[in-house]
C-alpha cells in the first residue's frame, strides 16, 4: 500500500514538473510566436487592402511575462479618407495569455488537448472607442478567445456585442456578432464561420429615410490552398431575410437568400461555380416569386488570372476609387507597358480556352417560371489587329443562348402590376394579365425574335464560325447586328 501511494505521490510530482516546465518553455518562447504572428498579420492586410484608399496596420506594445501567464497589448491603428477626417484611428487591446501546455480555462472545460498558449483577448476603452463602450454599458464591446498549439496551428472565437446607436443623421441596431475560426501555421488550411442576428439601419436623405435589415446572416467560409496560391473548396452564406427601401419607395424583401461557391484546380486550371438563391421575392408587401442564378467557369489559366487580378488591385482599383470619390466618369490610364502587359496575360488566359456559362437564371411565380440560360468558349485570336468578324470568331469560339418566357408568369407579374396602380375589379385585372401576355408573344412573333411554343416564348440563338443561327434563321454576325439594331430601332418607336 505503501509503494502504491509512494508512486502516486510520484506520479503526480512529475506531472507538476512537466507542467512548470512546459509553462516555462511556453514564456521563453512567447514572444517570438507573437512577433511572427503579427508580421504575418500585417501581411495579410496588406495583401486585403492592395487598391483601397484605406491603410491598417498591427503592433504589439508591451508584453509582461510571468510563470504561467503574461499580458501583450496591442495597437491597431487604421486609416481611411473618409472616416476621422482622414486621420489614423488607434483601438487597442489587451490580451491575457494562459502559458501551455494545460492552460487552466481549458482544464476547467476538460479541454485536455496540450496547446502552446491560450488567450482571452480584449478591446480597451479610448478616446476612439469610448462611444462603442457606452452603446455596450461599460462592458468591452469586442473580445476574443483563442488557442495556438506548439505547432502554430491556432483556432479562436470572436465575438462583437449588441448594441443601439442613434443620431440625427439615423440609426443602427445591431444584435451580434460571432465568429469561430481555425487554420494551421503556414495558413494551407482557414477555416471560418460567423453567425450575425439582425441588422437593422437607417439613414436620411434629402428625398427621404433609406432602410436595410439583415435578419439571421450566417456564413461558412474557407478551404485548403491549391497550387495556385487561392483557396479552394466550398464558401455559403445565408440570410433568412434582407430588406431595402429607398426614400419613398415601396419595400423589397428577399426571404431565405442562399450564395454559395466552389473553386477547384482541375488540370491545371482553374474551375469555380456560383449559385444564388432567393425562395421569395416581395414588392411593396406582395409576393412575386423565387429566382435562382447558376455560373460555372472553367479552363482559366492560374498564373494569367492571378496576374490580372493583382493589376486590377494594384493599377485599375485605385484609379477607379480615386474618379468615384470625386464624382468623375473612370477612364482608364495604362502605360505602354501596362498595355502590353494586360494584352499578353490575356493572351495566355485565352489561350487556355475558357468556358463561362450562366447555367440557370430564372424567375418562377405562381403559375409559371421563365429562364435563361448562356454558353460562351474563348478562344486566343492570332492578333488583335484583324478585321472584326474575324476577330470575333477566333475570340467567341462558340456561343448559345435560350430565352423561355413563360406567359403564365407574364400574367402572374401583370397582375400584381395591375394591383399595385389600384386596380380591384378582379374582371379587369384578368383582363389586363392576359393582354400582357398577348402583347409579349405578339412582338415577339412580329419582329421575328422568338417563337410561342404552348404557354412559352421561347427564343435560341447559337453562334460558331461566323455563323449566326437565330430561332433557324442562319447569318453571319455583322448580318445579325445589324437586324437587331434595325428591330430595336422599331421596338422604340413603337413605345
Amino acid at each position: 500500500m505503501k509503494k502504491s501511494v509512494n508512486i502516486a505521490v510520484g506520479v503526480v510530482i512529475v506531472a507538476g514538473a512537466l507542467v512548470t516546465a512546459g509553462a516555462w518553455y511556453t514564456g521563453t518562447r512567447l514572444e517570438g510566436v507573437l512577433g511572427d504572428a503579427v508580421e504575418q498579420g500585417n501581411q495579410q492586410i496588406q495583401a486585403a487592402l492592395v487598391g483601397h484608399e484605406g491603410s491598417a496596420s498591427v503592433q504589439l506594445l508591451s508584453l509582461d511575462r510571468h510563470f504561467f501567464t503574461s499580458t501583450a497589448h496591442y495597437k491597431f491603428t487604421f486609416q481611411e479618407p473618409k472616416l476621422n477626417e482622414g486621420q489614423p484611428v488607434e483601438l487597442l487591446f489587451e490580451d491575457k495569455i494562459e502559458h501551455g501546455p494545460f492552460p487552466w480555462s481549458r482544464v476547467k472545460t476538460l479541454n485536455l488537448v496540450p496547446v502552446m498558449a491560450a488567450s482571452n483577448m480584449a478591446l480597451e476603452k479610448n478616446v476612439f472607442s469610448e462611444k462603442w463602450f457606452e452603446m455596450t454599458n461599460g462592458q468591452s464591446p469586442l473580445t476574443g478567445q483563442f488557442s495556438m498549439g506548439y505547432d502554430r496551428a491556432a483556432q479562436g472565437r470572436v465575438e462583437l456585442l449588441p448594441f443601439q446607436f442613434d443620431s440625427e443623421g439615423g440609426s443602427i441596431k445591431f444584435s451580434g456578432f460571432t465568429l469561430n475560426a481555425s487554420g494551421t501555421a503556414n495558413g494551407e488550411k482557414l477555416e471560418a464561420n460567423g453567425v450575425l442576428g439582425d441588422l437593422d439601419v437607417t439613414a436620411t436623405s434629402e428625398e427621404g429615410p433609406v432602410h436595410l435589415l439583415l435578419k439571421d446572416v450566417t456564413f461558412n467560409t474557407g478551404g485548403t490552398k491549391g497550387k495556385s496560391g487561392f483557396y479552394l473548396g466550398h464558401s455559403d452564406a445565408k440570410a433568412a431575410s434582407v430588406t431595402f427601401q429607398a426614400a419613398n419607395q415601396p419595400a423589397v424583401v428577399l426571404k431565405d437568400f442562399v450564395n454559395t461557391s466552389l473553386l477547384q484546380e482541375v488540370e491545371g486550371n482553374l474551375a469555380a461555380q456560383v449559385t444564388y438563391d432567393i425562395a421569395n421575392i416581395s414588392f411593396g408587401g406582395k409576393d412575386i416569386g423565387s429566382s435562382q442564378m447558376l455560373w460555372k467557369f472553367a479552363n482559366f489559366d492560374i498564373a494569367s488570372t492571378k496576374n490580372l487580378l493583382q493589376f486590377y488591385q494594384d493599377k485599375i482599383q485605385p484609379q477607379a476609387q480615386a474618379a468615384a470619390a470625386t464624382g468623375q466618369h473612370y477612364t482608364p490610364h495604362l502605360s505602354p507597358a501596362d498595355q502590353a502587359f494586360v494584352q499578353a496575360e490575356v493572351g495566355k488566359l485565352l489561350a487556355a480556352k475558357p468556358h463561362v456559362e450562366l447555367e440557370k437564371l430564372s424567375l418562377k411565380t405562381t403559375h409559371g417560371e421563365s429562364r435563361f440560360n448562356l454558353s460562351m468558349d474563348l478562344g486566343n485570336p492570332t492578333s488583335l489587329d484583324q478585321p472584326g468578324s474575324e476577330l470575333l470568331k477566333q475570340l467567341l469560339t462558340n456561343l448559345d443562348a435560350k430565352l423561355v418566357l413563360s406567359k403564365p408568369m407574364i400574367k402572374d407579374l401583370a397582375t400584381l402590376q395591375a394591383q399595385s396602380a389600384g386596380i380591384t375589379d378582379p374582371a379587369a385585372i384578368a383582363q389586363n394579365a392576359q393582354g400582357a401576355a398577348d402583347s409579349v408573344g405578339g412582338m415577339a412573333i412580329m419582329f421575328q425574335l422568338g417563337k410561342v411554343e404552348g404557354d412559352n416564348i421561347v427564343s435560341n440563338l447559337h453562334y460558331a464560325n461566323d455563323v449566326v443561327d437565330f430561332n433557324g434563321e442562319k447569318m453571319s454576325a455583322q448580318q445579325f447586328a445589324a437586324a437587331m439594331m434595325g428591330k430595336f430601332v422599331m421596338l422604340t418607336r413603337g413605345q
